[in-house]
């Protein structure tokens, strides 16, 4: 009985009030007669011809084995087929091929235990066409309570699309990859946690990003990264079993749902044989290609109970195997969790910082180490909150770097700076230097150099007085675009360092042609060159090499005499350092190092 239930109610008036309804628009869904009469009653209206053929509606019953009795002509009209070529036939005759067995499965489990399923399903015609259509199944058990047959009323289509096509619609598939998707994850996420919870059984989802997709779509086109995403796809799904299923999230995001594992270990073989399968070489407008990807797994029961909690628990995995580098997997940890809500706050605090001016540029002095003069500043940003205090730049500049906040971060230091050195030439009538650090996400700016030229002609600051810095990593990752974009700052009458030398991995061919003034000298090399020979050893290599490029050297991290005395009989001409001074606010800077020499 449908929903467990039989409403008695008189079978004439049933006959009357849908042929009354028939009769006026020849359109009546029977869908209404199935809210207000038992399975047995609506199977007897069925056979009064007049309500069986003449309704609009496609009607199909099928016995308990799914092979069809009867159809009616809304059905013919719909499908294309005759009662004569189609009963007798499985009902897997409709299939389109784009659904997975998991969804059908779903329809049966709705059919055993709620006695009806409604919902969308793409079928197909005769002819090959495949479509889109709203469709009610009803289970028909008789007396005995055994299953008897299947009705299905077929309403109306949605979409109907070529034979050999994916389909278009938006609300189940991915059109590019053909794959379902994040509302299809939902839904079949749903049905596996219910089946898993009556069957005592574990699943496993895993989350899948591509790293640095954006930059094949931006050097290969969109085609090419349409094409990667495709044989992605298909890679994925040839390293999963049939009941398995891989969904397309967006853009380089995929998920996987495996049914029925029995250990953690059956989806971390998984994950193993989808990054090995993924390592391989992909040809791409006759390139060959190689991508790699982090993938976060997460289970139920032991890592949630319901789909919101199960797919953020996968996606804190993922973003963890992230930080471990390329090609990897993690298994989701509570404190994953911890840390990713940590990082929300802080992202979130860091956005209402900025709109809200709660950062502040401190300089520390730039000295001359002959003379032991203060000859210019180097500017560093300070995140002084209302709610949770003095943050320091190593908690929030990743974070910056990651969300592209550090591009306004960066901007507001810039400009900060560039007018506070102006300010002090003036009031102390003296030359001084500012040296302001450029990230790796601001380097990439198209704009960069107008942004630069910007900051300099509002505060009237002459270009030679700018040094702007860059690690040696941002340099070495894109040489050319690294040495078209120093060529113009230095155009501008602009200085360039290079910041942390020694600690990435150089070109010297490269070095030799970028037009850089200065090299800095990484503090973790100053801090032993009292004691360590090694440290000794390369910081004296590194002045040598800057004096042979015609380079000045500014040793970083000074924090003793012995440091100082060292570097002097390097020759090393600035230092910086808490030897002379630790980072200040632009008022203790004038007060110490300025006022004081005038």
């Amino acid at each position: 009985m449908l929903n467990g239930k039989t409403i008695m109610i008189n079978e004439q008036e049933i006959r009357k009030s849908l042929n009354q309804e028939l009769n006026r628009i020849n359109k009546q869904s029977l869908e209404t007669a199935t809210a207000v009469m038992s399975a047995d009653e609506f199977v007897r209206v069925l056979q009064g011809e007049a309500i069986f053929e003449n309704c609009s509606d496609g009607i199909l019953i099928a016995d308990a084995r799914q092979i069809i009795i009867k159809i009616n002509r809304g059905f013919s009209r719909i499908c294309g087929y005759t009662p004569e070529e189609i009963t007798g036939k499985n009902v897997s005759i409709l299939k389109s091929g784009h659904h997975e067995k998991l969804f059908y499965d779903k329809i049966i489990d709705s059919l055993e235990h709620d006695g009806q399923w409604r919902g969308e399903i793409w079928n197909r015609r005769k002819n090959g066409e495949v479509y889109l259509q709203n469709i009610l199944i009803i289970a028909i058990h008789g007396k005995d309570k055994k299953l008897e047959s299947y009705i299905a009323i077929y309403g109306a289509v949605i979409e109907h699309i070529g034979e050999n096509s994916v389909p278009r619609s938006g609300i189940y598939y991915d059109t590019l990859t053909g794959l379902p998707n994040r509302i299809l994850l939902h839904e079949r996420l749903t049905f596996q946690i219910n089946h898993a919870k009556r069957k005592n059984q574990m699943i496993a989802v895993l989350l899948l990003d591509l790293n640095r997709f954006k930059l094949i779509n931006d050097t290969l086109g969109y085609a090419a990264g349409d094409t990667l995403l495709q044989t992605v796809a298909s890679r994925l799904k040839s390293c999963l079993r049939e009941v398995d299923i891989v969904f397309r999230l967006g853009d380089d995001e995929f998920a996987v749902i495996l049914e029925d594992v029995s250990q953690q270990q059956d989806a971390a073989r998984v994950a193993k044989r989808i990054l090995s399968i993924c390592s391989l070489p992909f040809q791409l407008s006759e390139k060959e290609i190689y991508i790699t990807l982090s993938i976060g797994i997460s289970t139920y029961p032991s890592d949630g109970e319901v789909i919101d909690e199960i797919l953020k628990n996968a996606e804190a995995a993922m973003l963890r195997a992230k930080e471990f580098g390329i090609n990897n997997y993690q298994h989701y940890k509570p404190a994953m969790n911890s840390k990713a809500f940590e990082q929300l706050t802080l992202e979130h605090s860091l956005r209402k910082a900025i709109r809200e001016n709660e950062f502040i540029v401190y300089y520390q002095p730039l000295i001359d180490l002959k003379s032991g003069k203060m000859i210019g500043s180097e500017a560093l940003v300070r995140w002084n909150s209302r709610e949770l205090g003095m943050i320091q730049p190593g908690q929030f500049i990743p974070i910056a770097e990651e969300t592209g906040l550090i591009l306004l971060l960066g901007e507001f230091v810039l400009r900060t700076a560039c007018q506070q050195t102006r300010d002090w030439q003036m009031k102390y009538n003296r030359p001084l230097t500012i040296s302001v650090n450029l990230s790796a996400r601001q380097f990439q700016q198209q704009d960069l150099v107008s942004t630069i030229n910007s900051a300099i002609v509002n505060s009237s600051l002459d270009p030679q007085s700018l040094d702007l810095e860059i690690t040696e990593s941002i340099g070495m990752k894109n040489p050319e675009l690294t040495l078209r974009t120093l060529n113009e700052l230095k155009a501008m009458g602009i200085r360039i360092s290079i910041d942390d030398f020694g600690t990435g991995y150089s070109s010297l061919s490269y070095l030799k042609k970028f037009p850089i003034n200065t090299i800095k000298i990484d503090r973790s090399f100053v801090s032993d060159i009292h004691r360590d020979p090694n440290d000794a050893a390369i910081t004296r290599a590194i002045i040598a090499m800057a004096h042979s490029l015609n380079l000045k050297v500014i040793a970083e991290g000074v924090e003793t005499q012995e440091h100082a005395d060292f570097l002097i009989t390097q020759n090393c001409e600035l230092v910086q350092g808490f030897f002379y001074s630790k980072p200040i606010c632009a008022e203790d800077f004038e007060k110490n190092f300025l006022d004081k020499n005038r």
